[in-house]
């Protein structure tokens, strides 16, 4: 990361515990790797951390006017999360100070000033193994103001922003995947972009590279101070909220040309989302304190929606988002936008045409981080196909992850033409999932478009979704089915509909694979970005 005036460097990969039991089993094995063995036993389990060397804590070996860099990679399989914990203790022992860095990263971490001594740790969630490569903390005999400044104007020709809340990284591609295709295609065209993802850390800083994309992890502080360092010729925000803005509003970008694009979490009432809570009091509860921040979001979009004091236009994935949820739920016109839909890589997501047998098989990929996905209308169209002649004749692969997994595929758990997956995969294992399935399952409850279903669609599979929200805005009857509303019989009967009639099936795969190039298409997309980017 940085220039090399480095003084010491630690790696952390030996005195680990060997084994540990409590709400996770985990097994450790130490020698020139480091690996782990993690099985999450109770199902409701927090993450948990496991310290080095019975959490040593390195006595006196913290110099605040130097800089310390916490590195973390290795690979992992399933539903594994790790991240590097640091910890920082006064000189009373005390402790002052922690941070997460997560796996593929750099993190140059900001110790507060009492700070003299430090531990460190793993932070382990979900099930699967570990092979960690590289633990280390490393001391360079540079003030850390000259590091982050060197570490933020360490890619002059990426010269266009794009602040988001969460990325794609190492150990989970399901982050906001639909940016970084963005990203790569930008790139292709010339426009070079690098990524600022927002958090809460004070002060310290990760980042990574994901495949070619530089990635910047912080908060709001440092977020002003890269903006006071590096001029852009334009920021991007995806998922804006008032703590991105407020930063680069305080900051020498304060007029610099903006883009936002408004996908619809942002911009949507809390109760419209009524299918999180309604199930049990505590979620209801849980929702119902977060009332006062949903409209504080939705003041700050309101007066960002009218304001004459900035360079700022909005992109909209879909007409029916703009109209019936943004402007309605914000009491307000917007002023300066533009509707362009999310991209969809039709050159990843190639084509192939499909045979009548792959109609028997049937794919769904979704995260299973809360009920929006409706994963469970997934479940109980399957349920009722579980009686129909036809069933044993079908194949179901489900691919996911999420805190909501086993509870939602429980129902499902023992048949054995279905298959569960409970992992992410990455945008290129999925084109090869596209090839050897027929059908896309994947049931909403919200969305703005529906990229997934468009990703599939690319590749030939038969859409079968509800239609609701913005999804007629992509799919109708010619090329896919449409259920409606929490109709998990319709979604069964779409399916049924298609074993009977093969030549429907081949049809309808054609046509949806030609509907996605002539309204998504990557060139298509991309050439209208650019012109709101280079305008």
């Amino acid at each position: 990361m940085l220039k090399d005036d480095s003084i010491e460097s630690i790696q952390f990969l030996d005195k680990w515990p060997k084994q540990t039991n409590t709400t996770y089993k985990v097994l450790i094995a130490d020698s020139a790797v480091l690996k782990m063995k993690v099985q999450q036993i109770n199902k409701d389990a927090l993450p948990i951390i496991i310290y080095y060397d019975n959490k040593k804590v390195f006595k006196d070996k913290i110099n605040t006017n130097r800089t310390y860099v916490a590195k973390l990679d290795g690979e992992t399989n399933n539903s594994l999360q790790i991240q590097q914990v640091i910890v920082g203790y006064d000189k009373n022992n005390k402790q002052v100070f922690s941070v997460y860095n997560p796996l593929g990263s750099e993190m140059i971490v900001n110790f507060p000033e009492t700070t003299v001594s430090y531990s460190v740790g793993v932070r382990l969630s979900g099930d699967g193994e570990v092979t960690i490569s590289e633990f280390s903390l490393t001391t360079y005999n540079t003030a850390i103001a000259d590091s982050k400044k060197e570490l933020f104007t360490k890619n002059p020709e990426r010269d266009y922003l794009i602040i988001t809340n969460v990325y794609p990284e190492k150990n989970n591609y399901y982050q906001n995947m639909f940016i970084h295709r963005r990203a790569l295609s930008y790139l292709e065209k010339g426009i070079n972009v690098e990524i600022y993802r927002l958090n809460t850390s004070p002060g310290s800083i990760a980042s990574y590279t994901f495949e070619g994309i530089p990635v910047f992890i912080s908060g709001e502080d440092e977020l002003v101070n890269l903006l006071n360092v590096k001029p852009y010729k334009k920021i991007f925000f995806h998922f804006i909220n008032e703590r991105m803005y407020g930063a680069v509003r305080k900051s020498q970008a304060k007029q610099t040309p903006k883009l936002v694009w408004v996908h619809g979490y942002e911009t949507t009432k809390w109760y419209r989302r009524w299918f999180n809570f309604y199930q049990n009091t505590k979620s209801l509860r849980s929702a119902l304190n977060q009332a006062d921040g949903n409209q504080k979001q939705l003041d700050f979009m309101r007066k960002l929606y009218t304001t004459d004091d900035d360079d700022i236009k909005f992109i909209f994935v879909s007409n029916w988002y703009k109209e019936k949820i943004a402007e309605k739920d914000t009491n307000s016109i917007v002023k300066n936008y533009k509707v362009i839909h999310n991209v969809i890589d039709d050159e990843l997501f190639n084509y192939v045409e499909k045979t009548a047998e792959q109609r028997k098989r049937i794919l769904t990929i979704r995260p299973f981080a809360s009920r929006t996905y409706a994963n469970d209308l997934t479940v109980k169209a399957i349920l009722a196909l579980k009686d129909r002649p036809f069933f044993n004749d079908l194949d179901f692969d489900i691919y996911g992850q999420g805190p909501l997994f086993d509870e939602v595929v429980e129902p499902i758990r023992n048949i054995p033409n279905v298959h569960l997956h409970n992992y992410f995969l990455s945008q290129e294992q999925i084109a090869e999932q596209h090839k050897t399935h027929g059908i896309f399952l994947c049931p909403s409850r919200m969305d703005s478009q529906g990229v997934s279903l468009g990703e599939a669609m690319s590749s030939g599979l038969v859409p079968v979704t509800n239609g609701i929200c913005a999804i007629p805005e992509f799919i109708d009857e010619s090329c896919g089915f449409l259920a409606s509303n929490e109709d998990y019989i319709g979604l069964a009967n779409a399916i049924e509909h298609l074993y009977h009639n093969p030549e429907d099936f081949l049809t309808k795969s054609n046509r949806a694979a030609n509907r996605v190039r002539h309204q998504c298409s990557k060139n298509k997309m991309i050439r209208s970005e650019l012109n709101e980017i280079i305008s």
